[in-house]
Formats: C-alpha cells, structure tokens, sequence
C-alpha cells in the first residue's frame, strides 16, 4: 500500500463545530408553517384481541384535525427495512382485530398541538379482550401455546419435532458432527440466554411530513438512510417513489434502529389526511414500547474437542426472540466464527413472541451468539488447562486479507496479559468478535471549485463521522488539504444512490465512491494543467492545493488557477462521479481483554481495565476508529452487566426509561485503551474495513470470563446483575 498524507491523520471531524456550538439542526428543530402534532394511542395488553374501536369523541375535540385507524387505511402497511442484511419486514400500520405487544399502535391522531393530540387520545374508547402473554421463546414454540400471529403453522425443527409460533430456520450442516464427537476427547454442552436490550440512541424516533396537493410528499426524519425511508414510505402507501423526497437531518444516534417506518410512514399518513404539516416525535416511554430493539437468544451449543484442544465438532440449537415480527436467525452461523472447526451443525429459529418486532443493534445478533459461542470457548480453555488466548490462536483459521492471529496477540500485548496479576475476587477475562461489513450501491459527486477547493456530494448519513472520512477519501486522491474539502448532504430527489449507514459498510462503499469520483477530478486536474505547464500529466506532482512539475519545483499553478481555467475550456468545470456496488470485503475481528473485581457479598461488579484490538484493513482516521472502538466496548460491556428491557409475566414492560434502565456511564467504566490492527483488503479504500460493529461483540464474553476468573462461578444468563452474581457465589459455597 502506498504512503498517504491525509489518509491515516487525526483530523477533526467536518461537523464539529455545528454540534459543539448547536449550530446543527435536528428534526425536532424544525417547525413548518401550519405544522400539526400527532400522538398515537397505544395498547396497554401484550396480547389481546380488539372487540370494539370508537373514535368520537376524540375527534369531536376541538383542535383534532385528524383521526386514523386501521380501518380507514384500505389495507395499508408500515415497513421496516434492514440495510444490514437488506430484508424487510411489512406489518399493518395499526392493530384492528388483536394486538400482540404493549405499546403497539392502535390509532394516530393529528392536532394543532402536542398535547390536544394526547388529551384526544385519551378519549378513544377500545374494548379488549386479553389473551395469555408468550414472554420467553421457550415457552412460545410449545405447541399448546396460544398463536400469535394468525396463519402461523407448527414449523418443523431440524430433528423433526414441532415448534409453536416459529416462522423461518437458519440451518446448515458443514461435515460430519456426530463422527466429530465420536473423535473428541471431551463434549461440552452449555446454554445461554440473553434477553432484549434497547439501542439507547440519545434522539427519539422523529419526523416530519408534509404532502403537497398534487401529492408530493416531503418528510424531514432522523434515519440512518434517506433512500430506505424513501422506499419504506412508497411501498407502504403505494406512492411511486419520485413521488417521496427525503430529507435527513442530523442523527443524534441510530446504531441499527433508524432505517424507517417507526413514525415517518404515519406522519405522512396523518399529513395526507389533514393537508398540513404533521411531525411526530416519540418519547423515551414509547421508545422501550414500541421502538425496534434487538433480538433476545436462548442458544445450546454443543462442542466436541480433542485432549490436545484442537475443536473437532460443533453444534447448536438457537432461538431467536424477535417479538411479533422478524427473522434474524442468521446470526447463528457466529458458532464457527473464525475458528476452523471441520465439523459444525446449526439451527436457528426465528420466534415470534408478544414483544415489539425487533431491529438492528450494531452487528446485528453478533453480541448475543457471540456470547454463547465466546463463553465457551473460554470454559473448554480452563477444563483443558490452556491460556484462552493461545486455545483460540490454535483453533483460528488463515486466509487471505486477514490476520485474527495478529489481532489477538496485539490485545494481549496491551494488556500485559502474560504478566497480567491480581488482587483478591479480581479477574481477567477475554473474547472476540467478528463480522464482514457488508457493502452496498453507492455513488458520489467531486467537483473543483473556482477557488480549489473540492466540494463532495452524495446522500450520506454521517452518524460516526463517515463524512469526515470522505473528505480525508477526497483530499488524498485529489491531492488538496484537508481543510479544503466541504462535505455537502443531498436529499433523495437531488443525490446519486447511497446504501443506509449500517453494517459496517459506509467507509468500505461510499469511500470507494468518493475514491472514484475523485479520481475523475484527478485526471482532469492533470489534463489541464499539462496544458498550463506545457509538460506531460506523468511529469506532473499534484500536493498541496497545487500542481507542479516533478524536478522543477518552481514551475507550478494552484488548483484555484487551474479551475478557472479548465471553465474556459471545451471540457468545462472539473468534476467526477464514482459509483460502486457490492464487492466483496474481508472479514475483521475484534479482541477485547476485561479486567474486573467482584464484591462477593453483594455480587457487584466493577469493571477495572478494557483493552481492545481491531483489524480495521486501514485506519482512513485513527480517532474515528478509535472511537468507534470505544464506544462499542461500553455498550457491549453494558449489556452484560446491566442492560435489559424487563418484561413481566403478561407482558408489559417494566423499565421503560433511563431512570429504570441502567446504561453504562463515564462513572462504571475505566478508560479503554484501543490498539490498531491494519491488515488491508484488497477492495476496500485504501484498504480499509468496515469497523462500526465488531467492537460490541465480544464485550459480554469478556466480562463473563472476568468474573469467572475472579469468584469462580460461570453465568449463562445475562445481565450478570449483582443478584445473580451473589446469587451463584452463595450455590457454589453450598455445592448446589
């Protein structure tokens, strides 16, 4: 790889100062002349059918301009796309006959204020009749239970049994596990549970819509893609999508759970209703409600190993909490992992259960398997007698573009984990986690401005300072400083094609855009200004806002100069497009190393030391790796210490807020140290991977390991809350 000179620099990032300085403006800012409020009113059973809906008296209440059901919608739907795994998931916008979480949408008023919107909800009158809750995927797939979703036929599992309120299978079968298991010396069989978590974004769910008289609709929405709210809003209310402009505004915060559906579809419908502007913003009540949290996992796994620890077979067994809609049991191939395992078996299945559908949360299903999967590797490695770490390099696989080896040992050098020491009920622990970001159709504009500098252009969602990367992309290859780049966001009926910011795949694929486009203002530049110096393009050193002829340093014009003119020539103004699809990347891991100390009368746990390593191909800014790493870890580590949505037998959620829903803090966690891997890949931007998922998947495996180490006792259920903790401390003093 060739050196760089932007590429690879802590620069600041393009937007700081608008947020520093509340420059920037969110959706919630927006206030559009006429604008109306809408408020939704929701179930309070997690299971019940609906006998009677009267909606009178709200809308006699003066200031209500619109009221919507179900009923008044001839059959229309919301949808929800994943970007990450490019499935979608259609519902009907509101319950009519039967609801199937608390929470979920039974009707949407519109009114000239928030708060009539509320009162009026309030008067709606609904009579239900409740039905038994399935709270636990093990409980749903019986076949007593009740039936969620009408038409749901027993699904049959793997083995032939079957399974109650299952609508989908992840299944494969790679050699042969039962002769592996014949050939191992020893079989572990463990499961382990982890229940819904909630993405925590800091900006509720928002937008506004408003739909012109020839039905042209307008919707300004915090999403993490503007063509997939595009393509949300269309498919659902059958609007021909040149028909739907979107505007994205700045995101306070998305990690999976932005990509449409959620409000901007019934803003629309409420604006279509009342021929005014309608916005809609959650509270953080309906975001645990009705948000898209992710998927909660019971997993069996099964694994066969010889004396030596070398893995011979691998089996598991996964049910995937997914809530009334969903399929998500993708995750469950994690088992194998990067480990070269010659003999592995896995059935996943998609559950349905009384609990909102589910979304993405940062490597979608990735914390959860790896857990599973991460936990107990570490079990076989202290059965076996073996450090994790060098249990785990024996096991990993090679291949090109990679280096897993690499990574892990960097963390353990961080750590000082050879040296490593501690102090009594502390301990160490360590996992990884992998994931190949994905890569989508994308494309950007370049252009050299009169002045030199190079605007970019394109439909980007920036929510971890991708934009930034863009202007590093643009700056390297056009060969300007960085501070002369500006980073322009376009709407959906003004921008090329851009994937939504998910999976990774943002630096990988709208960097290879960026790359492409600029490389077009490149070549231009170097056409014109051979003219201008009279020398030829492969003679010609563009650096540093200036071209110049290699050799003859004094014989050079700026960029700015050769701007104006290449307008006075037959080519025009300079700029370039590039576009770029779906090429493949390699896949990156992530190695964290935890250290904790455990009070064993109370069973808390305080996180200690965090060090974690990541393989990001190449790092296009340092500090934005470095960042994402970090916030990966905390959130991780949150869940497996704290994090849960907490469902009572019937269904209603119990902890709906931040008052009740422990996220980690400044306070409960030491400063993480973050140690850079770059092993290149061949498509990716000057090397790069995609780096925004890995660093969330092995954070709960390594806590789990942590506490093992330090009190002895292995927990497969998580949070590991100080309840079970002291809980398990006090089973193993008594020997149950």
């Amino acid at each position: 790889m060739t050196d760089t000179v932007v590429v690879g620099q802590r620069v600041p990032r393009v937007d700081a100062l608008d947020k520093v300085t509340g420059r920037a403006k969110y959706t919630s800012d927006l206030k559009l002349p006429g604008m109306l409020y809408g408020a939704f009113l929701r179930s309070p059973h997690a299971h019940a059918l609906i006998k009677r809906i009267d909606t009178s008296k709200a809308e006699a209440l003066p200031g209500v301009k619109a009221v919507i059901t179900q009923a008044r919608l001839a059959g229309k739907v919301a949808k929800i796309v994943d970007e990450a795994h490019g499935t979608a998931i259609d519902f009907k916008a509101f319950a009519d006959t039967k609801v199937r979480y608390q929470g979920e949408k039974i009707a949407a008023v519109a009114a000239i204020s928030r708060d009539i919107a509320e009162e009026a909800v309030k008067l709606i009158e609904v009579e239900y009749e409740p039905l038994p809750a399935l709270i636990d995927p093990r409980d749903a797939i019986k076949l007593d239970a009740p039936v969620i979703n009408e038409g749901t036929k027993p699904y049959p599992a793997a083995d032939g049994t079957l399974l109650n309120n299952v609508v989908h299978s992840t299944d494969k079968v790679e050699g042969n596990v039962e002769e592996g298991f014949a050939q191992s010396d020893y079989i572990f069989e463990d499961t382990y549970v982890v229940p819904r978590a909630h993405q925590s974004y800091i900006e509720p769910q928002v937008a506004i819509a408003d739909v012109a008289p020839d039905g042209k609709v307008t919707c300004w929405t915090s999403t993490q893609g503007i063509f997939s709210v595009r393509n949300n809003i269309a498919r659902a209310l059958d609007i021909p999508p040149h028909k739907v402009n979107v505007i994205g505004m700045t995101i306070g915060g998305g990690f999976g759970a932005k990509f449409g559906g959620v409000v901007d579809t019934y803003a629309v419908m409420l604006s279509q209703a009342t021929g005014r502007p309608v916005k809609i913003v959650y509270n953080r009540e309906e975001e645990f409600l009705d948000g898209r949290p992710p998927q909660g996992l019971v997993m069996t796994i099964k694994t066969g190993v010889r004396k030596d620890g070398k893995i011979l077979a691998r089996k598991a067994w996964a049910l995937w909490d997914n809530g009334s809609q969903g399929t998500w049991s993708g995750a469950t191939s994690r088992i194998k992992g990067v480990y070269d395992i010659p003999n592995v078996e896995y059935h996943g299945y998609d559950v349905h259960t009384n609990k909102p559908p589910t979304g993405a949360y940062r490597a979608p299903g990735g914390p959860q398997a790896s857990f599973a999967s991460e936990a107990q590797i570490n079990k076989i490695a202290h059965a076996l007698g073996m450090d994790p770490i060098e249990f785990r390099i024996l096991n990993m696989r090679e291949g090109p573009e990679v280096d897993f080896k690499q990574v892990l040992r960097k963390v353990a050098e961080a750590a000082g984990w050879s040296s490593r020491t501690k102090g009594p009920n502390e301990g160490w622990g360590v996992a990884i986690g992998e994931w190949t970001n994905g890569a989508g159709p994308s494309s950007a504009m370049c252009s050299l401005q009169d002045d030199g500098s190079v605007k970019v252009f394109s439909g980007l969602m920036d929510i971890t300072g991708t934009d930034t990367a863009m202007a590093q992309i643009a700056a390297e290859v056009v060969g300007v400083t960085y501070d002369k780049v500006a980073v322009v966001r376009g709407d959906t009926d003004s921008v090329p094609m851009a994937p939504g910011s998910g999976g990774s795949q943002i630096t990988f694929s709208m960097g290879n855009a960026v790359r492409r486009a600029a490389s077009e203002v490149r070549e231009r530049v170097l056409q014109v200004a051979s003219d201008m110096l009279e020398a030829r393009p492969d003679d010609l050193v563009l650096r540093d806002n200036r071209v110049s002829v290699r050799g003859a340093p004094d014989r050079w014009v700026t960029l700015a100069q050769v701007a104006q003119q290449a307008s006075r020539t037959t080519g025009g103004p300079i700029a370039g497009k590039g576009s770029f699809s779906r090429e493949p990347s390699a896949t990156t891991i992530a190695a964290q190393i935890v250290k904790v100390e455990v009070d064993p009368d109370s069973g808390k746990v305080w996180v200690r030391k965090v060090v974690g390593s990541l393989d990001c191909g190449k790092a296009i800014n340092p500090m934005a790796v470095e960042g994402q790493m970090e916030g990966g870890a905390a959130q991780g580590l949150g869940w497996g210490l704290w994090e849960q949505i907490v469902y009572s037998p019937d269904g209603r959620v119990l902890n709906p807020g931040f008052l009740d829903y422990h996220i980690p803090t400044s306070l409960d966690l030491p400063d993480i140290e973050s140690v850079l891997v770059e092993v290149p890949t061949l498509n990716g931007p000057f090397g790069a991977k995609g780096v925004g998922e890995p660093p969330i998947t092995p954070g709960i495996a390594a806590v789990q390991d942590a506490i093992y180490d330090a009190v002895g006792v292995e927990l497969h259920e998580v949070p590991f809350t100080p309840e079970r903790v002291r809980a398990a401390i006090r089973a193993k003093a008594s020997g149950a």
